[in-house]
């Protein structure tokens, strides 16, 4: 009876674009067949999510300008949502996101509040996570090693690490349709393909991916490298020109579908100096593609390896159990076509030994397959729902 279901709020500012936004909507689709929850969105201009079945409260209280502005709109926020707590007989709610997790705190009722998150940059506003981690009764953290470090600094109440969940059996499905007809000279060219996903942001590295390609280029001329995204991109194209391989560089722009171009190519790649945790690591995986990624912070060791605890050197190459992890790249943003960091080299040989040896290729392909129904939806939902039933009959 639906009377008898508990009653879940989750709180996110927009549903818009962005990784903790599609958490959000997926969770709340996940959940509704067995809560009643109520999904509470600041502003829901420009919603690209499906929600379709939730119940959703559209506050009109999306971001404004100036510090006043700014306190005035959380006063706000709070005030409304104590009010929808009251009105749903909230029993526990789950906030996605810094500024969604300070109105989820300071409106706590009766109701068991989560705090997610979701990335290093809430880490760095010390007074605000102080706060949440004070008044939340339990932080929820996107990987262990992010768990710990806000265990260490913060000493949240509870606490627990939960992997975003990754559509498995549907990113195999759309892998397989066809990608647009103005891409198919690239594809039909002879050679091997490493790809990359990710917007155009330093944060990615991308600089650092082109000149490992083009060292790869110098034993094997014919490989090729994609980048997957949306950006501009110019000043990476006015790079791989330099280095007199603009022909070989495909920047596909965003795509509705880039797992159908995910699924052309042999290696994906992720050099980037910081992750959250990375997705399109995983969706590579999904359409078996065997993967080498620097052991950055945070994400690529515990999605790689079992025992993620034992890659802490991230100077050091190891090969993982589900991929290969490479020492983290050092150094300001560097364009100049002409020098080569000695992580960049690192990079370039294992990119160009997992291509030419069939044997390791082989393992990491079937590695990367079997790891990624880790991450699949059914796990997701497994340990959310492990998470809720533990904290609403304790």
């Amino acid at each position: 009876m639906e009377n008898k279901k508990k009653h879940i709020m989750l709180i996110v500012p927009m549903l818009d674009q962005g990784g903790l936004e599609r958490v959000c909507a997926t969770t709340a689709q996940l959940l509704k067949k067995e809560y009643a929850v109520h999904l509470v969105v600041f502003n829901t201009t420009g919603m690209i999510y499906d929600v379709s079945g939730v119940d959703m409260t559209d506050l009109k209280l999306g971001a404004v300008d100036g510090r006043i502005g700014k306190a005035v709109n959380v006063l706000r926020r709070v005030r409304r949502v104590k009010q929808l707590k009251k009105q749903f007989d909230i029993q526990l709610s789950y906030s996605f996101g810094p500024t969604a997790n300070l109105v989820n705190v300071l409106s706590k009722q009766k109701d068991f509040t989560w705090a997610g998150i979701r990335g290093y940059g809430a880490l760095s506003n010390k007074t605000a996570m102080k706060l949440v981690c004070r008044l939340a009764d339990r932080v929820i953290s996107c990987t262990r090693i992010m768990e710990q470090q806000i265990d260490r600094q913060f000493r949240p109440k509870r606490s627990a690490a939960v992997y975003n969940p990754c559509d498995i059996e549907q990113i195999r499905a759309q892998s397989k349709q066809r990608t647009p007809k103005e891409f198919d000279t690239f594809f039909a060219r002879s050679g091997k393909l490493i790809a990359s996903m990710g917007r155009e942001h330093d944060v990615k590295g991308f600089w650092h991916l082109i000149k490992a390609v083009h060292l790869v280029r110098k034993h094997l001329p014919e490989t090729r490298l994609m980048i997957i995204g949306a950006g501009d991109y110019s000043s990476y194209k006015t790079l791989a020109k330099q280095l007199g391989m603009q022909e070989a560089v495909l920047f596909t722009g965003v795509q509705a579908n880039p797992f159908s171009f995910l699924r052309k190519a042999d290696v994906y790649a992720l050099t980037s100096e910081s992750e959250g945790f990375p997705n399109a690591l995983i969706e590579a995986m999904a359409v078996g593609i065997p993967c080498v990624s620097a052991n950055c912070l945070t994400g690529p060791a515990e999605i790689l390896h079992e025992q993620y605890e034992q890659c802490m050197v991230d100077s050091q190459t190891f090969y993982a159990d589900y991929g290969i992890l490479t020492g983290i790249f050092h150094g300001q943003k560097d364009m100049d076509a002409q020098r080569f960091t000695e992580e960049e080299q690192r990079f370039a040989m294992e990119l160009e030994t997992l291509l030419e040896d069939e044997q390791q290729y082989q393992t990491y392909r079937e590695a990367a397959l079997k790891r990624a129904e880790t991450f699949g939806m059914e796990q997701y939902l497994c340990r959310i729902r492990e998470l809720i039933e533990t904290d609403l009959t304790d």
